[in-house]
């Protein structure tokens, strides 16, 4: 490095950093390991640029900005890429996360062209430049490059300097351990560091026309900004004379590290560094399994068209299943063509979950590159939406098992043991290296790894893996904590979920099949018989009658979205509330809670999905209506699912970013889902039109979003109907849900549907035998014709009665060594309706009793 006449910015530390847009249009990484650096784009310009992690971003932004010359007979003009272009987006090839960018100004006066990829050797984000004037010459014009470095995901804190290296000019920044560079290969003409609002680049060129020349700004919210010598960037093309330049951003432990990178970077041909990165991409594809690709990138217009469908719909497009059903095996079913409207979106979506894996923690794939509304979050959101959250890790590898890639999926399964915790659970999310972010409890965080595992034996991919050690812990967590849940799967709230219930119970019923594999027929047997007692009590829990929406939707009754434990200290974390009632995230005081009943969301077809519930099952179909009459709207792009009635995660009403409290918007993930509902109904034409309607509802590079805009167009927030909200894009769940649609429909069967609990509870109607009392879920009703089992986590012994404590009964508690638990086995079976078993529990290693008498009161068997 070589020093230069030392000019302090003014103004440290500068406005509170923000994040920018989660509307993002692509995403993308070379597909070489040796690249460890990630980066996304929106309205035309780079955003997060995320290095050596992919939990790890270091850059809020990267664009131009394009001023006059400066003449004194010139008009003064400032314009922003991000700001005032209209941008266009072209995948570099079909289903490659490469882009090239056209960036129009609004004004006409300028076209920027752009081309972003990643080194394949280096960690390097590379861009070659094209500017061309519109109206004026060449040199009527300055451009500059504005880089907003956010280190380590955090904006305050960053140090920026302009220095050389080795003669080289060049700007930089860091934070702790992680350094960038910026090098230009003509050079810069200017450069300056500043801190945000107050010295930035930006700021002096909008309200001066001149950059200032600073030379550092430490410990702050800094910008970095150079000039690009256009002059020495002037090529003519035709009759144009135009600039050309490559930017390339250069990571590393130390600036010389970084900046080598980038010199070496530059020292090769673009071209060369581009046709490497699409080659590696398209030998991915190679290996995706799928429809043949289209052979060429369809244009972003083509993305709203959907399939022809069969379902019914009214004026606003809300479907209502008019349409006669099939009937039989869900499994048995007709493969189904493809539109190819449909495909170039699959290949995206197969490139997308693969770019949201990292590189040294391999198996770890986050939700999303992006932080949902960002630009209204600053560092508090340290995580934003990249971490690992085990069940869209899940969701995800099971997509590229569905891709093809079993090979990838696989090592997810190694990264999940690695994770898991010693007690079987993993964290609510984490980061790569498994440590907790959110420390709330989902359980079917924990049980959908066992599934997973179930998948890849399925598939025949487990090959040198043993899962059973994973399984059997995380069976036995299950099995300890269930069936209540302390949070559902939107992470609000605790109690009986149908979607939750319906991961537990299936798999307990996979990982039985593992623990007889494995010579453990003792615990196979109880991890059935529980799955059974829980599956038993699926409608009592959660199926609801005689309401005002099941008289509206002309049912007899549904499944409610969550409903409260049997006892109110079942589980920690759930709320303290009236009887019967629920909470509800994300709503102003006075509007956050709700009778339990009240409660619809389509998490019930995940009954369907994991095979314990027929799809014609009166239930379900009743509960499909009532969804449809109460979460279902019409967008101009189709229609459109909420998680639930009255949910508040989402933008307000006038298109404000979700600060806490807001409107919820729906979600094409749930339009996936209902699709795969609607295949294993035997509606298969109707699975293909959702199909369609996600893709129409993606970004303009071919991004799923978390949400979609159901209102009336608010341009201002960039908000339109049909199209993406302001939430996270891309969500990686939802490409995952397409990827295993589309492989669901060319198989003419729901790809991740588990064969086991479909034999068992659809095909043969296995009843259950138990009743389960535990300290986590203290049943106070059970069938009669059922054995009540008593489960503790310690050796016990049951002091019992059944008939008021006239006759008394001592059953001494086994252990089940390998689920971690103790459990009593008392002969009510032949007691009958009416009766009550009454309770109190005696641990001889304390010599204490618990001095607590528990009643459970039976009730008959068809109640």
């Amino acid at each position: 490095m070589s020093p230069r006449d030392s000019l302090p910015a003014p103004g440290g530390p500068g406005l509170e950093p923000r994040w920018t847009s989660s509307a993002k249009s692509g995403v993308g990484t070379a597909f070489d390991g040796r690249s460890l650096v990630w980066f996304t784009v929106s309205h035309g310009i780079l955003d997060e640029v995320y290095y050596p992690r992919v939990d790890q971003a270091n850059t809020r932004d990267f664009g131009l900005l394009i001023t006059d010359a400066g003449a004194p007979d010139q008009e003064p003009f400032f314009s922003e890429e991000k700001r005032d272009t209209g941008s266009v987006v072209h995948l570099l090839a079909p289903g490659v996360p490469g882009y090239r960018l056209i960036n129009s100004c609004t004004r006409g006066r300028y076209q920027i062209e752009k081309t972003i990829v990643t080194d394949p050797e280096r960690d390097v984000i590379v861009q070659r430049v094209r500017f061309r004037p519109l109206v004026g010459t060449l040199e009527s014009y300055r451009v500059f490059a504005l880089l907003a470095p956010h280190i380590g995901n955090q904006g305050f804190g960053n140090d920026a300097w302009c220095d050389e290296y080795k003669g080289i000019p060049m700007m930089f920044a860091q934070r702790a351990d992680v350094a960038l560079a910026i090098a230009c290969d003509c050079d810069w003409r200017a450069r300056s560091c500043g801190y945000v609002g107050v010295s930035d680049g930006w700021r002096l060129l909008r309200n001066q026309r001149r950059l200032v020349e600073y030379t550092e700004a430490r410990n702050g919210n800094v910008a970095l900004t150079g000039e690009v010598d256009l002059s020495v960037a002037a090529r003519t093309v035709g009759d144009d004379r135009i600039a050309e330049f490559v930017l390339a951003l250069g990571f590393g432990s130390g600036p010389a590290e970084a900046a080598q990178r980038a010199r070496m970077t530059l020292a090769s041909k673009f071209d060369a560094i581009a046709e490497t990165y699409v080659r590696e991409w398209q030998g991915y594809h190679e290996r995706t399994l799928g429809p043949e690709p289209p052979s060429e990138s369809c244009d972003p217009d083509d993305m709203r068209i959907t399939a022809e469908h069969d379902l019914a719909t009214d004026a606003d497009g809300v479907t209502h299943n008019e349409t006669t059903a099939g009937s039989g095996d869900p499994r048995d079913r007709t493969p189904v063509d493809l539109p190819t409207s449909v495909i170039d979106l699959y290949y995206t979506s197969a490139a997308v979950l693969a770019c949201h894996e990292d590189k040294r923690a391999i198996g770890a794939l986050i939700a999303s590159l992006s932080i949902p509304w960002g630009q209204s979050k600053g560092d508090h959101e340290l995580g934003g939406y990249h971490l690992v959250w085990p069940r869209d890790l899940v969701e995800s590898a099971g997509a590229l098992m569905a891709a093809g890639h079993c090979n990838l999926a696989r090592r997810t399964l190694r990264y999940l043991m690695s994770t898991q915790e010693a007690d079987g659970q993993w964290p609510q999310n984490m980061w790569l290296d498994g440590r907790a972010y959110w420390r709330g409890v989902q359980m079917d965080e924990t049980a959908f790894p066992i599934l997973f595992a179930e998948l890849l034996r399925r598939e025949d991919e487990l090959k040198d893996l043993d899962p059973w050690p994973m399984v059997r812990k995380a069976a036995a967590f299950v099995v300890r904590h269930g069936p209540v849940t302390q949070q559902d799967r939107w992470e609000e709230d605790g109690g009986y979920s149908p979607f939750t219930l319906a991961v537990e119970i299936a798999s307990l019923i996979v990982a039985a099949d593992f623990a007889d594999a494995a010579g453990e027929s003792d615990t196979a047997t109880v991890l059935r018989e529980t799955a059974d007692a829980w599956n038993d009590n699926v409608e009592r829990w959660t199926y609801v009658t005689g309401t005002e929406f099941a008289r509206l939707a002309g049912v007899d009754g549904y499944y409610t979205r969550i409903a409260p434990p049997e006892s109110a200290d079942a589980t920690a974390g759930v709320d303290s509330l009236p009887a019967g009632y629920v909470s509800i995230r994300n709503r102003p005081a006075g509007s956050d809670r709700t009778r339990y009943e009240n409660l619809v969301s389509p998490d019930a077809l995940a009954l369907v999905r994991l095979g314990l519930r027929d799809a014609n099952d009166e239930r379900i179909v009743n509960t499909v209506r009532v969804i449809d009459a109460l979460l279902c709207r019409g967008t101009k792009t189709g229609p459109v699912w909420y998680r639930y009635n009255n949910d508040g995660y989402g933008e307000h009403e006038d298109g404000a970013p979700f600060d806490g409290v807001g409107v919820g918007r729906g979600w094409p993930l749930l339009a996936g889902e209902r699709a795969h509902y609607e295949l294993a109904r035997g509606r298969p034409h109707a699975a293909v039109h959702l199909l369609g309607v996600m893709r129409a509802q993606t970004s303009d590079g071919g991004m799923l979003p978390e949400q979609v805009w159901d209102a009336g167009d608010l341009p201002h927030h960039e908000l339109f109907n049909g199209r993406p909200s302001g939430s996270a894009m891309p969500l990686v769940w939802a490409h995952a849900e397409y990827v295993k649609l589309v492989r669901s429909l060319r198989d003419g069967v729901v790809f991740d549907m588990p064969d086991r609990p479909y034999d068992r509870y659809v095909r043969n109607k296995v009843q259950a035998r138990h009743a389960i009392w535990s300290a986590a879920n203290k049943a106070r009703v059970m069938r009669a014709g059922r054995t009540l089992r008593v489960q503790v986590d310690r050796p016990a012994l049951v002091h019992w009665t059944a008939d008021g404590w006239s006759t008394k009964h001592d059953t001494i508690a086994r252990e089940l060594r390998l689920l971690g638990v103790w459990v009593a086995d008392l002969e009510t079976s032949a007691l009958p309706a009416g009766a009550a078993v009454e309770f109190t529990l005696y641990y001889p290693e304390e010599q204490r009793w618990e001095n607590v008498n528990y009643r459970v009161a039976l009730m008959t068997d068809t109640a």
